[in-house]
């Protein structure tokens, strides 16, 4: 019998033109996968099934995680273009 490899139900973002939201739903839904997967890693007896499952849950991992330093960085910019445009207007903010 071939057992295949789950899937994740939920399409990663693009961490460039994702939105915050986008990317904390990926991320819960993302871990809730994860936990489910590795309860079950117990019961599987085909090595190569559990390896498989074991890549596959990392490539996950990986795969966001390099979406999320996108996302932080596009972010980062995003804020300092929006400072940018409000020092242009308003001069220098007030500190005091």
């Amino acid at each position: 019998m071939s057992v295949s490899t789950p899937q994740i139900a939920i399409k990663l973002p693009h961490g460039e033109v994702a939105n915050f939201q986008e990317m904390q739903v990926y991320g819960q839904t993302l871990q809730r996968f994860v936990r489910e997967q590795e309860a079950g890693l117990a019961q599987i007896e085909d090595t190569q099934h559990h390896d498989q499952i074991i890549d596959y849950l990392q490539l996950l991992a990986r795969s966001y995680n390099e979406q999320l330093r996108l996302y932080k960085a596009a972010e980062a910019q995003r804020q300092k273009a929006i400072l940018v445009v409000l020092l242009r207007i308003g001069g220098s903010p007030d500190l005091q």
